[in-house]
């Protein structure tokens, strides 16, 4: 083990595909590889789409995943059938104003729990799911009624993807858990430490956390609460 500062890049750190912006109906794809080493999230964002109907929906029939209320805004996870593609209504049922889930061009499926949002200065919602051994998820950030999608998705090896309040930053920060491992050598990371990175949703990398034992053993666990003091530069 090594301590902060001095950490091996674990596998899946954060951004997992580059998503390319489609010209045509605003559409989104996912590369199809991850990148092996950590990078600041993009400060590229993806504007609403507006190709599909209504109720939200592409695939009949629809399900709303969850319906949170960011800052007098009701914002919808709505997934289509089977629950392999989906988006945000941004303002209520009877809004057109939609995004796309475009973490499920990497296989994510949605399920009840996929969606977080924060509200703040700067709000934002977190869409996630599992993804490989761990989770992945996409941020979508909003501030005077315009929302728009980062368009780099984070992972989190050791399955604890979040949006949390760390430091001072005007919006919420992403809290990714990762396993202090190498892969490359280990097969299996299960059983090995664990640390948080966090990244701030305007893209800049805030740093790390020392290692702990086990993901349960981070402070607060499973409401996983940071301090900026509580953070080192990542290597």
């Amino acid at each position: 083990m090594r301590a902060v500062g001095g950490r091996r890049t674990p596998w899946g750190i954060v951004v997992a595909a580059v998503l390319a912006v489609l010209v045509a109906g605003g559409a989104l794809l996912a590369a199809n590889q991850l990148r092996d080493r950590p990078g600041q999230v993009s400060q590229t964002s993806v504007p609403p789409t507006s190709s599909v109907g209504p109720d939200g929906c592409l695939v009949q029939p629809c399900t709303v995943l969850g319906t949170v209320s960011v800052a007098g805004t009701t914002v919808q996870l709505v997934a289509d059938k089977g629950a392999r593609s989906g988006r945000l209504r941004i303002g209520g049922p009877d809004s057109g104003d939609v995004i796309d889930a475009t973490v499920t061009e990497m296989g994510v499926t949605l399920a009840a729990g996929s969606l977080q949002c924060v509200a703040s200065t700067l709000s934002a919602c977190l869409i996630r799911g599992g993804y490989q051994d761990g989770t992945a998820g996409q941020v979508v950030v909003g501030r005077s009624g315009k929302w728009n999608s980062l368009s780099k998705p984070f992972v989190s090896d050791a399955g604890y993807l979040v949006l949390a309040q760390v430091t001072a930053d005007v919006g919420p920060e992403v809290i990714a858990v990762q396993h202090d491992c190498d892969r490359a050598t280990v097969p299996d990371c299960a059983s090995r430490p664990v640390f948080a990175q966090v990244f701030t949703t305007s893209g800049r990398k805030a740093g790390c956390t020392q290692d702990y034992p086990s993901l349960e053993s981070l402070p607060g666990y499973p409401d996983v609460r940071l301090g900026s003091d509580q953070l080192s530069e990542c290597d």
